[in-house]
């Protein structure tokens, strides 16, 4: 071939043919032959490579545009997955033909339904409520929660005993449903209309289960539930049950000319025990807390000191602990589990054992041990007794020194007071016969905690012209105290506080300390305390916070005594000092009353001052 001829290239037609075409058989011209032509001497009409300008052949470097976008949609992926997935919703959402079927294949939602009886449009509680795959019971409120169904809509059934069974359409939509659902169902039976209250402050319990005619319901959250029963009869058997409460088991009324209305009480859970000489002898009774139920727990053997027989229980009702002279001629100290009334020996001995009170679990007593000479050290003793674990731990014992009453220096233990979380005491020096001047010593006053740990002085004074002489609360954890100078024979007042601090007090007068002070009672939460002052010959009933701060006054002019709590919601008061009984923390009103538990045997002897328990004042 001549030096710059053109080079035909053969180029398969079916590379540009239509695909729906059939294909032609291609004919290949004929390329006349001729010398090859040399490198070095390209030919001039052919200026670019062959290969840029056929369709058929690819740059292997360069990308084609979809793949261009692709990668830079993956690089900026942190922002273009999320717009796309909200653009899908958006397209399902627009699109409602398509999005209950799509999204119900992978969505899943609670859905709520109410269920409401026809006639009275009151809920109907214990419904069943099922769309075929999954089912739920209505609450006291009529409220059926259907757990985890797919978007869309799905057909209900409802069903209860004594009603037509219901139907209908519920569509679980994408987003939040604006409104719930209900539905009204029919009653075939009568209906009756129960309110649930509590015994004592007549407030509405929700979620009490009512067992009636075969059928079950539940009280709304105003205590109110409807019940529906066969028709003919007048009355049904019902039976009541709730957490906390005593069940119950009663006589509803039915009408079948009205829906008739039945109101019912049910008691708080728990035995309230105390002394009672019913029998003749002192016994220890128990009973629930509107009085029914009475038990003698522990009969007395006739050997009991008629006015020195103690019974004190702690803030929990959990422990009792009895003084009492019911086996010997000398008194023991007992301890009672109450939840299995077994009486135990908590100390005994040759020796007087007198009560301070509880601090939770631990008993605080004095021990004054008979015997003893002057001289001789640990005479009188304070001990706490763990009434969880049953051990014994001493907290203070007094001193003593020399060898006969003519030389003896010994120390007496007066006014133990529990205080916070501390058994508070004072410590006076004497010398035979008596005399309070001793040389050398100091009078003190000290605290412990009640299992014997952190023992310390707060404050002493020279035994030789001065000692503490008095002890009162004057809070909760706040203590007044006196010390005597028989020198002067003046006594200059101070105040212990909640911290520990004492400091001289300037408002504090011989007149003013020695009225009788305030005993607050702690709720056995701690959380708040119960009082009462003297007004115009009457009692002023006050609940307040743990310190006795921010006053409510809950009855005024009364004739009722603070005794004690039951649980932080109920108060105990007693009446002419041998009538028990219970009221709302709420205080007394026209329709709010404190009801009688039952009368008492209350000994002589009272621990004013003492709030750690009850049955003391």
């Amino acid at each position: 071939m001549a030096k710059g001829a053109v080079i035909p290239i053969v180029i398969n037609k079916k590379t540009f043919m239509d695909k729906d075409q059939e294909p032609e058989e291609s004919v290949e011209p004929e390329v006349e032959k001729s010398e090859p032509i040399a490198e070095s001497e390209p030919s001039p009409e052919v200026e670019e490579s062959p290969e840029e300008n056929l369709p058929h052949l690819e740059d292997k470097t360069k990308k084609p545009a979809h793949h261009q976008l692709w990668q830079k949609y993956l690089t900026h992926k942190r922002w273009t997955i999320p717009a796309s997935v909200v653009l899908v919703m958006g397209l399902v959402v627009l699109i409602p033909w398509t999005r209950y079927h799509t999204a119900g294949l992978v969505l899943k939602k609670d859905a709520i339904i109410v269920i409401k009886d026809s006639v009275s449009n009151t809920p109907v509680s214990g419904a069943t409520v099922s769309d075929g795959s999954s089912s739920s019971e209505t609450d006291g409120n009529g409220k059926a929660i259907l757990r985890s169904l797919s978007v869309g809509h799905h057909t209900l059934t409802v069903s209860k005993k004594y009603y037509k069974d219901g139907k209908t359409d519920l569509l679980v939509p994408v987003l939040k449903a604006k409104n719930t659902p209900n539905l009204s169902i029919v009653a075939t039976g009568r209906q009756v209309k129960i309110k649930v209250t509590d015994f004592v402050n007549g407030g509405g319990l929700s979620n009490v289960d009512i067992e009636v005619a075969g059928t079950d319901a539940k009280t709304d959250k105003n205590g109110e539930a409807l019940v529906v029963v066969p028709a003919g009869v007048a009355t049904q058997t019902t039976n009541l049950s709730f957490n906390g409460y005593n069940s119950l088991k009663t006589t509803i009324k039915v009408s079948d000319n009205s829906v008739a209305q039945n109101n019912l009480k049910l008691v708080a859970s728990g035995k309230v025990y105390f002394l009672s000489k019913l029998s003749g002898t002192i016994d220890i009774v128990k009973t629930n807390l509107d009085g029914s139920g009475r038990q003698t727990v522990l009969p007395g053997t006739g050997k009991e000191d008629d006015t020195d027989t103690i019974l004190l229980a702690s803030r929990d009702w959990g422990y009792l602990t009895l003084l009492s002279t019911r086996d010997g001629d000398k008194a023991k100290l007992f301890v009672m589990n109450t939840n299995d009334d077994k009486l135990l020996t908590m100390d005994e001995g040759d020796a007087t054992f007198t009560p301070v009170g509880w601090y939770n679990h631990y008993f605080i007593y004095t021990v004054g041990r008979n015997g003893y000479n002057a001289w001789q050290p640990n005479a009188f003793s304070i001990k706490s007794y763990n009434a969880d674990t049953g051990q014994l731990a001493t907290l203070a014992n007094t001193n003593a020194s020399g060898s006969s009453n003519y030389d003896a220096q010994y120390e007496a233990i007066w006014n133990t007071i529990i205080m916070g979380n501390d058994v508070v005491y004072s410590r006076t020096w004497y010398k035979y016969p008596g005399y309070t001047q001793v040389s050398g010593q100091q009078n003190v006053l000290s605290a412990i905690h009640p299992d014997g740990t952190n023992s310390r002085q707060l404050k002493s004074v020279d035994s030789s012209t001065s000692y503490i002489s008095n002890l009162r609360l004057n809070k909760p954890s706040e203590l007044d105290f006196s010390v005597y100078d028989s020198g002067s024979s003046n006594s200059t007042y101070y105040v212990l506080d909640k911290q520990g601090n004492v400091n001289q007090s300037s408002d504090l007068t011989d007149k003013s300390f020695y009225n009788e002070a305030t005993t607050y009672l702690a709720s056995p939460s701690g959380q708040q305390t119960f009082w009462q002052e003297e007004r115009d010959g009457k009692n002023t009933l006050f609940i307040g916070d743990q310190d006795g701060g921010n006053p409510k006054q809950i009855a005024s002019l009364s004739d009722y005594d603070t005794y004690g709590w039951y649980t932080d919601n109920y108060l105990l008061v007693s009446k002419n000092g041998s009538e028990l009984y219970i009221m709302s923390k709420n205080g007394l009103s026209d329709e709010l009353k404190a009801l009688k538990i039952s009368d008492y045997h209350k000994p002589d002897r009272s621990f004013y001052g003492y709030g750690g328990g009850y049955g003391g004042i």
